[in-house]
């Protein structure tokens, strides 16, 4: 019985490893490109918060400015 376990064990694992090379393949090439579509997004998404922090604070200045007398 143990010969038996032995063999159907070394059978299942030699049966999936190239289905798991393949999809380990295709996974890695389909990942390729999402971390640069990821940067791009956070990139403009932190350009979106300074612009809105830009507009805020400029706000303020122009105000500080508009009360000097002279």
């Amino acid at each position: 019985m143990n010969h038996l376990n032995t063999a159907a064990l070394w059978l299942a694992a030699h049966l999936t490893a190239p289905a798991d090379r393949l999809h380990n393949t295709a996974r890695s090439r389909r990942d390729r490109g999402s971390s640069v579509v990821e940067t791009i997004i956070i990139v403009a998404g932190f350009a979106g918060l300074a612009f809105t922090i830009y507009l805020a604070v400029s706000g303020k200045v122009q105000s500080w400015i508009a009360k000097i007398p002279g």
